[in-house]
């Protein structure tokens, strides 16, 4: 962490923690903790001292059968089943950190069976990331890594991303109900017309071959093929955004909204 920081000072807590492999709330800990003590407070092992969590032998080999079983579809219905049948007394955190400890594999398989089967190909999907929006490129990114399955949970999208939880949570639910099609799909305030992906590549293709043309001529061919009702400012905050310096709205510094 301190090396990822001496590079680039103004480097984000999310790029250090994908930098060093360890979790954003490691990264603030040990920011806070060098804060404090410096490198001396960073060396020390921060040992509370306690006990190792064992399974009694009869819970422990019921739970490897069930979990190699592939019977539980998550973390809450194991809880629930150890509380049940056994009368287990640990909190779900504990339960997930231990389960995950002894039984690796067959946790890393229950985790990616909570994540939904992409229906698309990787070539589709990959496709589709490279005519994407720049806004919607996260998500697709998203989706190729459930594909794959080269990971054990949303925490490693989490690190890969740099996005969010709650976004990466959100995006998956977009693929659940409505597929790529609905992932690929802005959310646009009542107030707002967003430009699509379709109407983007028109643009893209239009600047190529008229450079020089007037923004106000542009937004007046867009709304007559495109969408009748988008705004000037928002086709403004577009060029500046995606296309800098490729037209007169990309090339001006003004702010005027």
């Amino acid at each position: 962490m301190l090396l990822a920081l001496k590079k680039e000072r103004r480097a984000t807590r999310i790029n250090i923690a994908k930098a060093s492999g360890a979790s954003y709330s490691s990264i603030l800990k040990w920011s806070e903790l060098y804060d404090k003590g410096g490198l001396k407070a960073l060396m020390q092992l921060q040992d509370k001292g306690h006990r190792r969590f064992l399974w009694p032998e009869k819970i422990r080999r019921d739970l490897e059968t069930r979990l190699k079983g592939g019977d539980p579809t998550s973390y809450k219905e194991l809880h629930k089943w150890l509380q049940k049948k056994h009368g287990l007394k640990v909190s779900l955190p504990t339960l997930y950190k231990y389960a995950r400890k002894d039984f690796g594999e067959e946790i890393r398989e229950l985790r990616l069976n909570q994540l939904p089967q992409i229906k698309e190909s990787l070539a589709e999907l990959k496709e589709a990331y490279k005519l994407a929006l720049p806004r919607i490129k996260p998500r697709i990114q998203i989706l190729i890594m459930v594909k794959e399955r080269k990971i054990n949970g949303i925490g490693d999208i989490t690190r890969e991303t740099g996005s969010s939880f709650m976004r990466i949570m959100n995006c998956l639910e977009l693929y659940k109900k409505g597929g790529l099609a609905r992932v690929r799909q802005s959310q646009a305030g009542p107030f707002r017309t967003v430009i699509n992906e379709d109407t983007h590549n028109a643009i893209k293709k239009r600047l190529q071959n008229k450079p020089n043309e007037k923004l106000s001529d542009l937004h007046r061919w867009l709304q007559k093929n495109h969408l009748p009702k988008l705004q000037y400012v928002t086709l403004h905050s577009h060029l500046r955004k995606h296309f800098p310096g490729k037209s007169r709205a990309g090339k001006s510094k003004k702010r005027f909204y």
